[in-house]
């Protein structure tokens, strides 16, 4: 099989990742607090290239090889005499996180929140480990004669020194929620970037780094403002993603007629000889 062939295989592979990411984010356009993803491509010879410089120097290479490609990995690579030297495909690099802010809808629910700037709730999920979201739907779960903040799949939300808030009643028997905002914590990432997306929220990696906290009551100047009786929307732009499945359809139909004219070219090449 020649070159084109596997080029084409390549591009179906990373344009069909690309479409599910798009189609994801199309899934979650009314999911609170929700923030969508966005591919990065990169030529399959500039990465192999890039990761294996000593190998490529050892085997005869030139030394004087130089990195051409922007930012997202597009445009290979040069040898020393300017010879630029083409890619042998495409493969999806990553996916960015788009952390802009989503509108806030009104609810006039007192146990709803929403961060207006920088930041996540953390909630404590049923096996015990820790995720943020930015997802403020918050409910009460009564045991006893206390209640704890949770969300609506039943984890707890937890305060700035990552404790359950719990919630006391009054003597009227209702629970107090006078200043509840103050006693959610917020958690601020040097690199949210890197967090890992899971259902319904993010974990932390070694990339997104440690998590800080500012108490909400605190003075000091913070990067956010927690809205109470309003919702984070989801962060999705319709139009946007529309447009991106467009691109991502066209350029997967034509990998699909490179690997059939590839195919076609080889037949032809078999039947000469």
């Amino acid at each position: 099989m020649n070159i084109a062939f596997y080029n084409g295989v390549s591009g179906l592979v990373a344009y069909q990742q690309e479409m599910d990411l798009v189609s994801n984010n199309v899934a979650n356009v009314n999911t609170v607090g929700y923030k969508p993803s966005r591919a990065s491509f990169s030529d399959l010879l500039y990465t192999q290239m890039w990761t294996n410089t000593d190998a490529l120097v050892n085997a005869g290479g030139d030394a004087g090889a130089q990195d051409t490609a922007d930012e997202n990995g597009v445009g290979g690579m040069t040898d020393a005499d300017g010879i630029h030297m083409q890619g042998h495909g495409v493969r999806l690099a990553y996916s960015d996180l788009v952390f802009r802010q989503g509108n806030l809808l009104q609810t006039e629910h007192p146990l709803d929140m929403a961060i207006k700037g920088d930041g996540f709730f953390a909630v404590e999920r049923a096996n015990g480990t820790t995720e943020y979201t930015r997802n403020g739907a918050f409910d009460i779960s009564i045991e006893g004669k206390s209640g704890y903040l949770v969300t609506s799949d039943g984890s707890y939300v937890l305060d700035a020194s990552g404790k359950r808030i719990k919630l006391e009643r009054g003597d009227d028997d209702q629970f107090d929620l006078t200043n509840l905002q103050d006693e959610v914590g917020v958690y601020i990432f040097p690199n949210p970037y890197g967090l890992e997306p899971n259902t319904g929220g993010f974990r932390e990696t070694p990339i997104s780094g440690t998590p800080a906290v500012i108490k909400a009551s605190s003075r000091a100047s913070r990067p956010y403002t927690i809205v109470t009786g309003m919702l984070e929307q989801s962060a999705v732009d319709l139009s946007e993603e529309m447009a991106n499945i467009i691109v991502s359809q066209r350029a997967f139909q034509f990998s699909a007629k490179m690997v059939q004219t590839a195919d076609e070219i080889e037949d032809t090449v078999n039947n000469l000889r």
